[in-house]
């Protein structure tokens, strides 16, 4: 391994593909967010250029919405501690990197409890539900790969920060599917698999009726509707029929509509993404959430090129490409200190 560039690697390359099709995926659901998905197929035919919009490539790195700028803040705190992180250590960093003005109420209203004193640990208690904690939350996968179990507790750890109940769990889910998609050997199939596994089955607390009522009950009904079709886009009038919980965006109805674009896209990163895009809703996230289980499955180079062309004409693709970096090490180094720690309790056996 010491002989061998970091960007050389199979992780790498999951790593970068987690964080830049995530990002890419954001762009282009970002023109249609809130739309139905037969609106969009009127306007548009069929989203598939993320950066249709985008004059010249280059706006800094704020292609795509809060969805990238949340994650990247993440990242940078996994990076400077170097370790497991407290959810007072990503207060710590919404402090220190957030422009509250780009971010959703929610997520402002976070920032603020924070300045004034709050600990981290009890800012999502105040906020309303809206999925503001599943978008941003693949840094957990990525630095727990291979670990969905830890990648779960660490997911709902870190959301409460600014979502309670609802959008604490799912975040856990998603950390533990993208953990997950970073083994060797793993597919699809098996992300979905550990998805299901470890969401809960504990009936939600809402003020409403809810139907599913719980999480794995959502996951596997959305999976099943996605089951029945061959594609991604006539998949939409299933997975809307089954899976929409109000007029307004609900977390409940991103995680089913993310898992079951997954599904339906059988892990193909293009379609996965461009379904995401094209099923409208939280078009931005729930086609990031895709490019990023997408990238951790299959990697970066699984991308279009003229996708990743147009990523790297943005002003930040530097910052975002050392951060990918930095993160694989971390990574490895953490694996390096549990295989050390694993030797030292097999001495004692």
């Amino acid at each position: 391994m010491n002989s061998v560039k970091v960007e050389d690697t199979k992780l790498f390359k999951k790593v970068l593909g987690c964080l830049a099709i995530g990002a890419i995926g954001d762009n282009l659901g970002r023109p249609v967010e809130n739309w139905h998905y037969k609106d969009i197929e009127a306007r548009y035919g069929r989203l598939e250029d993320p950066w249709a919009g985008v004059k010249g490539g280059d706006s800094g790195f704020e292609v795509g919405t809060d969805d990238t700028a949340l994650g990247q803040i993440l990242c940078h705190c996994y990076i400077d501690k170097g370790r497991p992180l407290l959810v007072e250590d990503y207060g710590e960093y919404w402090l220190k990197e957030m422009n509250p003005l780009k971010f959703f109420f929610c997520l402002r209203n976070t920032y603020e409890l924070l300045k004034m004193g709050y600990t981290a640990r009890v800012t999502g208690i105040f906020n309303i539900v809206t999925g503001s904690g599943l978008m941003a939350i693949n840094p957990v996968g990525i630095f727990n790969a291979g670990d969905p179990d830890r990648a779960y507790v660490d997911g709902v750890n870190l959301a409460s920060i600014v979502q309670r109940d609802l959008d604490m769990f799912i975040p856990g889910v998603i950390s533990a599917a993208i953990a997950e998609a970073f083994r060797p050997g793993a597919t699809c199939d098996s992300v979905i698999e550990t998805a299901i596994r470890v969401a809960p089955s504990k009936p939600i607390i809402t003020f409403d009726k809810r139907d599913p009522n719980n999480l794995q009950d959502t996951l596997i009904q959305a999976v099943e509707v996605a089951s029945k079709y061959d594609d991604v886009f006539s998949a939409r009038e299933g997975l809307y029929e089954k899976c929409l919980q109000y007029a307004a965006i609900d977390p409940q109805e991103v995680f089913a509509l993310t898992f079951g674009i997954f599904k339906a896209s059988k892990g193909d990163t293009k379609m996965a993404v461009i379904g995401g895009a094209n099923i409208g809703r939280d078009a931005d996230t729930i086609s990031s959430l895709n490019g990023q289980l997408c990238g951790a499955l299959n990697g970066v180079d699984s991308a279009p090129k003229e996708w990743m062309d147009g990523l790297k004409k943005c002003s930040g693709w530097n910052k975002f490409y050392e951060t990918a970096v930095k993160m694989t090490e971390l990574v490895i180094a953490r694996h390096k200190q549990r295989e050390n720690r694993v030797n030292e309790i097999n001495e004692l056996l």
